[in-house]
């Protein structure tokens, strides 16, 4: 039977919970809760005013528990709770999501939800998706009006784009996708809502290239801001100077290993050359499905065998090629939403060559999947990364775990496998196989250092371009596309910042417990919580005396 202080508790969570989706129907849509099909995120002053003070309500509320009389359990989600909702509050307010961050608000319009699953009849889904569709131009005339007009350039640049993605996704393959599954008046109602979207995204598009006239170059949120992000984003409370030095370090530790491998297995001993030689071997078109599907049962195979994490499930993550509307990534895991039960499968899509591409075309695109670099994404994406970690999230003690989970530890866990299975012997005698996973970190560490130079110290969008070609060898335009994200994704830090704090965490916990560690009992206890910020389950693996989490 529940204590009063945990009944009180749980009350109070499921009111921040309900008012959550409340207020983010569309997030709770994807999440699998199908009561809030076809709403849309209400931007307008009214309501997020009223969110604030909800908010701040919620906050009161849980300030005002007696932590010591709860249970262990509900004491972790407590401290869950407040973080996220002041870091909530922080975005609304300082950070001024919907005034100045329009990448962000992107994600309300993104209704792919309602056709990737078949989670209900096809009608039905057609029904809600037609509901959505009809609230798009409301959405983008209180997003037109909110935004600033000193929102920056390379913003501004990459939401050009960005929006004009969406606008073609609703043109053509939402058009076309919708077409095979209704017929008839649930039709013509779903096609007339869509053309009045398609119309709006256009007026937009054309707002934002009238913005870019003018806007300024500068994006940075700054110092204060970009701490406040992390210590309340992932709990992490570090001096930027002690940020830095950690990625600077974790960087050169990779470089350095990387040469050393080029200098062993490439006849010219250098980087690049070893990269021009790895991209040769990769599997034909016809073949690229079912050689990855091959190589994902291989990675399964051998998380088993070396008794490395509990896989919770039989249940394989499906292979297909990737949808026409997400051909942006060569490669990705999709799973399903925190509470879908319908249609709960879990996808890793990749994308094929376009039948209309040249032969060198197709080429340069299957490059992408040489043997080496496909088998350490497939690790990042399915085993034991990210599929792994979504089984294991299923089986939480609390669903406030995932709802309200850190960008480190879900980006963190799936980077850190990568190098953990090179530990473990993954790759065997193939030394290009660890090669591509110190590309793949080397990619991160640039992200890391970027962030924190382009947002407190000045670093320009070329200077962090430069940086990416010569720390991870990056060819010129995906150097760019990485340092743009970098303008509207401040925190793409995570991935190695949730990587070092785990690193460091299985250290620090096989130092405690000495002779009897194992490491697939550390990595089941550790995703047995969830995915809440590490420094939170450091503490509970650890004890209050845990230390610093890097």
């Amino acid at each position: 039977m529940l204590s009063s202080a945990d009944q009180e508790f749980d009350d109070i969570a499921g009111q921040v919970l309900n008012a959550t989706w409340k207020f983010y129907p569309d997030r709770a849509s994807k999440e699998g809760l199908h009561d809030y099909d076809g709403g849309m995120t209400d931007i307008s002053p009214t309501s997020i005013a009223g969110r604030v003070r909800e908010v701040e309500t919620q906050l009161v509320l849980l300030h005002g528990l007696d932590e010591s009389l709860l249970s262990e359990n509900r004491k972790f989600d407590r401290r869950i709770l407040m973080p996220a909702l002041r870091e909530e509050k922080f975005r609304l307010t300082e950070l001024e999501t919907y005034q100045r961050w329009p990448m962000e608000a992107l994600e309300h319009l993104d209704v792919s939800n309602y056709i990737l699953r078949d989670y209900a009849p096809r009608g039905e889904r057609v029904e809600a998706l037609t509901v959505a569709l009809s609230k798009v131009p409301g959405y983008l005339e209180a997003l037109q009006t909110a935004l600033d007009p000193a929102v920056g350039a390379p913003v501004i640049e990459a939401s050009i784009e960005a929006y004009e993605g969406m606008r073609s996704f609703y043109d053509t393959d939402l058009s076309m996708h919708v077409s095979g599954l209704v017929e008839g008046t649930t039709f013509s109602r779903f096609d007339e809502a869509r053309a009045a979207a398609c119309r709006t995204l256009e007026s937009f598009v054309a707002h934002l290239r009238t913005m870019l006239e003018t806007s300024p170059s500068d994006f940075a949120i700054g110092a204060t801001n970009f701490r406040w992000m992390l210590e309340h984003g992932e709990m992490v409370d570090l001096s930027i100077d002690r940020l830095e030095s950690i990625g600077e370090q974790d960087l050169h530790r990779n470089l350095i290993h990387l040469r050393k491998l080029a200098a062993d297995i490439s006849p010219e001993g250098d980087v690049v050359s070893l990269l021009q030689e790895t991209k040769k071997n990769h599997p034909a078109a016809s073949m690229l499905t079912a050689e990855t599907r091959g190589t994902l049962d291989d990675i399964r195979q051998f998380v088993l065998e070396n008794d490395l994490v509990t896989i919770p499930s039989n249940v394989a993550c499906i292979v297909k090629e990737t949808p026409v509307f997400m051909r942006w990534a060569f490669a990705a895991v999709d799973l399903p939403g925190t509470y879908e039960t319908t249609a709960d499968e879990a996808y890793y899509y990749v994308t094929p060559v376009e039948a209309s591409w040249t032969e060198a075309q197709k080429d340069e695109w299957l490059s992408s999947f040489n043997y080496p670099l496909l088998k350490n994404v497939s690790v990042h994406e399915a085993y034991p990364g990210h599929y792994v970690h979504h089984l294991h999230s299923k089986n939480a003690s609390s669903k406030l775990r995932l709802v309200f989970g850190a960008y480190s530890f879900w980006d963190g866990w799936a980077h850190y496998t990568q190098e953990m299975m090179i530990e473990q012997g993954f790759g065997g005698n193939d030394q290009r196989v660890q090669a591509m996973q110190l590309m793949e970190a080397l990619l991160r560490n640039c992200r890391f250092l970027c962030a924190i130079r382009m947002h407190t110290q000045g670093m320009t969008l070329e200077e962090a371009k430069r940086f990416f070609m010569e720390q991870a060898y990056l060819e010129p335009l995906t150097a760019e596309r990485e340092a743009l994200r970098g303008t509207y994704d401040p925190m793409y830090l995570n991935y190695t910042l949730g990587k070092l704090q785990i690193m460091k965490l299985r250290e620090d916990y096989k130092a405690r417990v000495g002779e009897s560690f194992s490491l697939k009992d550390f990595h089941d206890k550790l995703l047995s919580f969830g995915a809440p910020p590490i420094p939170l389950v450091r503490e509970a693996m650890l004890g209050p005396l845990a230390g610093p989490p890097l």
